[in-house]
């Protein structure tokens, strides 16, 4: 499947819009009425738009409405997190048509080969691509894992074989945060030109990535996801990074103490209780961390992505300090919003991340099945 430039203005504008003429989209997208006509032509065969009903006519040739087929083409989502591979499948419209389904895995030399056989479980010929989200570093020319908290022992894992077992299926791989970060950019058209910096975190899990013109910014070190790396002088567990402090291990159930589980930590972080000191120093060190953050990049727009922005008392503490941390004149600046959404280990917003590439240039990058066979390193 090779989408060009002219097909991905034409599948924006029917995102964005709705249904939309031929004639409407020679508005929208400057095309001539033959261009856009020959690539409705190729996208109508792609079976990624289809007609409606003519619209009444007016005494001229009727208006022959199109829209983005959401029964025709899928996108495959498929998560892999620390100790899960989560799959699930999304329309072109953006509704689940596959619920997620996770299945755990203990060793973490089996994530890969566990994704590799879900994918080829689920992929079947509507599939129009596959999308795959990892937290940590990844290689976008050649789709190699570098570093990531799902495989610590681990590095430069090749991803070929989920590639291979695809076919002729296309699959990008993306940092979990660059997912969230498509999935954000594609449901917030108004926010686009701005550049934002999006920041997302679970229990155990923070990372940031900046979003501009609609696309992240590779290149920046809160990009890289390196904001979960900052370190702090206090007790804590030990990083997979092999430091100590780290705020992604500030801000989790291990850090409130031992045997505290999951539905706890999430209890007492919804909760925000002032009386809970290690809540309290855990939810000031991550006020900390995300003004710093801040005050680094100067963003116009800061997203605070969470399943925990849903509660109103923890995001009301955590977005009033953070405007009374950063510096005086980007709090006037700088809009802070609260998207309550699940970002880790979520194959819903991996399948996002294949929509965004579809509808932007250069989100995310196709490795090659030669560029990805070539490398020397192990396959999980």
């Amino acid at each position: 499947m090779m989408i060009d430039s002219s097909q991905r203005a034409i599948l924006r504008s029917l995102w964005f819009n709705g249904a939309l003429s031929r004639s409407e989209l020679h508005d929208l997208t400057g095309m001539t009425p033959n261009a856009v006509g020959n690539e409705i032509s190729q996208l109508q065969q792609l079976g990624l738009v289809k007609e409606l009903d003519p619209k009444p006519s007016t005494g001229g040739r009727p208006q022959i409405p199109l829209i983005l087929d959401p029964s025709s083409r899928r996108i495959l989502g498929i998560s892999i997190e620390p100790g899960q591979v989560e799959i699930a499948e999304l329309g072109l419209n953006g509704d689940l048509t596959v619920s997620p389904i996770s299945k755990a895995v203990k060793a973490e030399s089996r994530l890969l080969p566990t994704a590799t056989r879900l994918a080829r479980s689920y992929c079947v010929r509507r599939t129009l691509m596959a999308a795959a989200s990892i937290p940590g570093l990844i290689d976008h020319v050649t789709g190699k894992i570098l570093l990531s908290s799902s495989a610590p022992h681990q590095r430069q894992l090749s991803t070929s074989v989920l590639l291979k077992s695809l076919d002729d299926v296309p699959l990008i791989i993306g940092n979990d945060l660059h997912a969230a970060a498509g999935r954000w950019a594609v449901t917030h058209r108004s926010q686009l030109q701005e550049d934002t910096l999006l920041i997302a975190f679970d229990d155990g899990r923070i990372g940031a990535v900046m979003v501009i013109n609609g696309r992240p910014n590779h290149g920046c070190i809160m990009g890289a996801n390196e904001l979960g790396h900052t370190r702090f002088p206090v007790k804590a567990p030990m990083c997979y990074c092999g430091q100590s402090g780290c705020m992604e291990r500030i801000f989790s159930s291990e850090f409130l103490g031992t045997g505290v589980a999951p539905v706890d930590f999430t209890k007492r972080v919804e909760t925000a209780d002032a009386e809970d000191s290690k809540i309290m120093e855990m939810v000031d060190l991550l006020i900390m961390s995300c003004s710093n953050a801040v005050n680094f990049v100067r963003p116009s727009r800061l997203v605070l992505a969470s399943r925990f922005m849903g509660s109103h008392s923890f995001a009301q503490r955590l977005t009033v300090g953070i405007r009374q941390s950063v510096l005086p004149h980007l709090a006037e600046r700088v809009q802070i919003d609260a998207w309550g959404i699940k970002v880790a280990g979520s194959a819903e917003t991996a399948a996002w991340l294949g929509l965004a590439s579809l509808l932007f240039e250069s989100w995310e990058g196709y490795p090659s099945t030669a560029a990805s066979s070539s490398q020397n390193s192990p396959v999980m």
